[in-house]
């Protein structure tokens, strides 16, 4: 049978808001391997500069402010950045081998591997929510150098983010490390994750099997209703004894 339910964004139903106010508070990233091959394959060509800038920035400064609060957040900076050629954001970016070799109508691309492709379209999507916040709360155009370095502290009070396994390329230290700057920017964050890892980090978790919520609540609180009693628990017993 099918449950017929509703989906609110701060209490008022989807269907009720203005569609481009609401768009401009979602941030969506689609992770599977098909997606990130069609969009890399689309964005090659493009400077990583042309493909950071969030569209229709109130101004150049504000964008400018996103991208680096994202490529910080997501660790992009300290990642690929420091592998680029020294023309570094002006770089042409490419996932097609025959873009490799230079010639008069086309410069040389510096290719990306497949997980550098991912973390490039979460920068992406969180520099344009950065830039798009207008909820009054939000440090979403940081003027003090230091609340850059803050990661992007409050930069998306009142935003939402709708991530489908961003972190499956990265090593624990970089998701616990993505997952502790998502928190700072005060986004509201529902992360899907094939790692029950992750799962410690949550404020809420919601185990699914067969297209259905099985059951959910806390870390601590699933972990103390026993392997016998929690999908979550067994999973986590039997990854922490192997």
């Amino acid at each position: 049978a099918h449950v017929r339910g509703t989906v609110s964004v701060g209490g008022l139903d989807a269907p009720k808001w203005d569609r481009a106010a609401l768009r401009r508070r979602v941030g969506l990233v689609l992770n599977d391997v098909r997606t990130v091959a069609d969009t890399a394959s689309l964005l090659s060509g493009c400077t990583l500069e042309e493909i950071l800038e969030p569209v229709a920035a109130a101004d150049r400064r504000r964008g400018r402010n996103a991208m680096n609060t994202a490529m910080q957040a997501t660790g992009l900076a300290n990642t690929l950045l420091p592998r680029l050629p020294p023309s570094k954001l002006s770089t042409v970016v490419t996932a097609n081998e025959e873009e490799l070799t230079p010639s008069p109508l086309r410069p040389a691309s510096y290719p990306l591997s497949p997980a550098d492709w991912s973390r490039v379209l979460l920068t992406r999507a969180l520099a344009q929510t950065i830039s798009s916040n207008d909820n009054p709360m939000s440090s979403s155009s940081p003027q003090d150098p230091q609340q850059q370095q803050a990661l992007g502290r409050g930069s998306m009070i009142g935003s939402i983010l709708l991530l489908d396994d961003v972190t499956a390329h990265m090593d624990e230290i970089d998701e616990a490390n993505l997952i502790k700057n998502l928190r700072g920017t005060g986004a509201a964050v529902l992360m899907t994750s094939n790692r029950w890892a992750a799962g410690r980090f949550a404020n809420r978790i919601l185990v699914m099997r067969d297209g259905a919520v099985v059951e959910s609540g806390t870390h601590s609180e699933l972990l103390g209703k026993g392997p016998h009693q929690s999908v979550y628990a067994a999973k986590w017993n039997e990854m922490t004894s192997s």
